[in-house]
């Protein structure tokens, strides 16, 4: 059932209908081309979280992940490559205790709370209501991420990931990575002023 898992396009809307569809409330996804307008971040807020969308390469850059975390931090291992857009959203959704998340989520979120990484990835891609949530929104073209020695023709491979402050801390959510990677404490700073480094850092190279 896990390969039954269809691309999706990279679209604020239909992600939005996504979550609304799986049963968050009061929650809208909007994209955001720069995070050095001010002014649109400010009317934005509050802003729970971030997801960044980057071209993949075959050999990624090796980044240094946490092994042991706060258990109450999810993370899960992204083991099937079309659910990435959809893993990279619940992902910051599930680290934001202040949003509704729904029914369907918080029992996932609960009855995953003691399996590892790799396992709660598992659990995510069997779940029916979520997978046919995700497939109502399917596209043609491939555009998630890939498992080719060459992206198809036409095209590049690209990954989602998330970002999102817990506790005081700045983390990267990477499904395609063994752990979670922490970028730093966030203090009296703005999480975003903090993730705009880490992200300003990443298109540079």
């Amino acid at each position: 059932m896990v390969d039954n898992w269809c691309t999706i396009e990279s679209d604020p809307g239909v992600f939005t209908e996504l979550i609304r569809n799986i049963g968050v409330k009061k929650v809208v996804v909007e994209e955001v081309y720069t995070l050095e307008d001010e002014d649109l971040l400010e009317n934005l807020k509050p802003i729970y979280g971030l997801i960044f969308l980057f071209k993949w390469k075959k050999d990624p850059e090796k980044r240094e992940c946490l092994e042991y975390y706060d258990e109450d931090l999810f993370f899960a291992n992204q083991v099937i490559q079309n659910a990435c857009a959809t893993q990279a959203i619940l992902s910051v959704l599930l680290n934001c205790p202040q949003i509704d998340v729904g029914s369907e989520l918080e029992n996932f979120r609960n009855f995953t709370k003691q399996f590892d990484s790799k396992t709660r990835g598992q659990v995510l891609t069997n779940s029916e209501t979520i997978r046919q949530v995700h497939n109502s929104f399917a596209r043609p073209e491939p555009f998630d991420i890939i498992q080719e020695k060459k992206p198809s023709k036409g095209g590049d491979a690209f990954h989602f990931i998330g970002y999102v402050p817990f506790k005081g801390k700045l983390y990267e959510l990477d499904g395609l990575q063994p752990g979670p990677i922490l970028l730093g404490d966030i203090g009296n700073e703005d999480w975003l002023e903090l993730a705009k480094k880490e992200i300003n850092a990443r298109t540079a190279k």
